[in-house]
């Protein structure tokens, strides 16, 4: 297999493969795991590691903004538990997982539970009742 030649859609899915292993990654394509380091500073300008962890992270924002929840975008992705893929998400994107996720809308804010009288509405603007009601 000539590593030079595949494209990122072709890392992409051998980093799937190998679970987001780097070490896996070069047993796939029968390297050390020192020739892909070299590979990717040549071709990617960061560590298989780093590249690994930042695409684990662009494939989760994506989960989440489709309606996935935190803990299910981290177990699809293979990452240890919870907060260690909140941590690696944060450092990747500045921002907590929640931040991409889907806004919900709760009926509650838009149904009142209590209807305000225009009374009550004037005696809250104004501080006091107009003469007269």
């Amino acid at each position: 297999m000539n590593l030079s030649l595949l494209t990122m859609q072709g890392w992409e899915q051998l980093a799937r493969e190998a679970e987001y292993n780097p070490a896996r990654m070069a047993s796939l394509c029968s390297i050390s795991e020192r020739q892909l380091q070299r590979l990717f500073k040549q071709h990617v300008q960061r560590t298989p590691s780093r590249w690994l962890r930042e695409l684990q992270c662009r494939l989760a924002k994506d989960l989440i903004a489709q309606g996935y929840s935190t803990k299910a975008a981290a177990a699809e992705l293979k990452f240890a538990n919870g907060s260690h893929f909140c941590r690696e998400f944060k450092k990747v994107f500045g921002a907590s997982p929640q931040t991409f996720a889907p806004r919900q809308v709760n009926s509650s804010a838009i149904q009142p539970r209590h209807r305000i009288s225009e009374r009550s509405w004037e005696v809250l603007r104004n501080g006091t009742t107009s003469p007269g009601r």
